[in-house]
């Protein structure tokens, strides 16, 4: 989370790792009911019951966020949007489960990937690179093309504020990559990781000057850089505002600070684009 503006930037997912670890109770219970309902949403779907479907998707996502909650975005913060992102996540999941595309690339996918040769060495069991590319092509390129069709669907709009693209993306693949890392060469993998947008590397930051102040929502206290609008708090996952207002650059009036201080704001009494925050890097 931006520590000037509380916006979602990414996702760390060796911490996610963790989580799934964490407690074996939660997780066996998660995956005994995961297979308990995929097994009826796959008969909803055979019989072409898109109501129990969506149904048996919105029951789903509830239990997985239930079981994990670390998992859930942090942008997710109130009753509110976590019933708009349940609604979300049954609604898109149901349709394309019905769509004859997805259906028809699902096929694709299964035989790509019973198509992949494997070779034998000291160092293990290997996919051949050039019929695992075709999978892996072919998996970043429909779900680039799913992820397009549905950030522009005026209908799932609050996604840009809930769960940015880019991380949606990478979540959507992550899983892929966890799975055949080990059946990769090392070059391979160098080359599935740049494919995905998973070979980013951080690094620390220096810390801005700034002060500690009270959360707003739970007795930690937080450090919130100087210049800082929203922070968030790591315990409670909730973000404080810092500010609760800007003034205007170019006609001076005050205005309230939005839920996303990151964009430009247009000013309530000149209508002047202002920018709160300045972008280190990228857009």
């Amino acid at each position: 989370m931006c520590d000037f503006c509380g916006a979602f930037t990414d996702i760390d997912f060796a911490v996610g790792i963790d989580t799934w670890n964490e407690s074996a109770p939660t997780t066996l219970n998660y995956q005994f009911q995961k297979m308990a309902l995929m097994s009826r949403a796959q008969m909803a779907l055979a019989a072409g019951d898109q109501r129990g479907y969506y149904a048996i998707q919105k029951e789903f996502w509830d239990f997985y966020y239930r079981s994990f909650p670390a998992y859930l975005p942090p942008s997710i913060d109130t009753d509110k949007k976590y019933a708009i992102y349940l609604e979300i996540c049954a609604v898109s999941s149901t349709e394309s489960a019905f769509d004859p595309k997805w259906q028809k690339y699902g096929t694709q996918q299964q035989h790509l990937q019973a198509a992949i040769k494997y070779t034998s060495s000291a160092e293990g069991t290997k996919a051949e690179t050039q019929s695992f590319f075709r999978l892996a092509d072919f998996l970043a390129a429909i779900t680039k093309e799913g992820m397009n069709a549905f950030y522009r669907d005026p209908k799932f709009n609050i996604m840009h504020e809930l769960l940015p693209e880019p991380v949606h993306f990478k979540m959507k693949t992550s899983m892929f990559v966890q799975a055949w890392l080990p059946y990769l060469t090392d070059a391979d993998a160098n080359r599935l990781l740049k494919l995905l947008g998973f070979s980013n590397e951080y690094v620390e930051i220096e810390r801005p000057a700034g002060n500690t102040i009270s959360c707003g929502s739970c007795p930690n206290q937080i450090y919130a850089p100087e210049g800082s609008y929203k922070v968030f708090c790591e315990k409670c996952r909730k973000t404080t505002n810092v500010r609760a207002q800007f003034f205007c650059m170019s006609c001076g009036s005050a205005n309230e600070i939005p839920e996303n201080p990151a964009k430009p704001i247009d000013c309530a009494s000149c209508g002047i684009a202002n920018r709160l925050v300045q972008p280190q890097f990228g857009n």
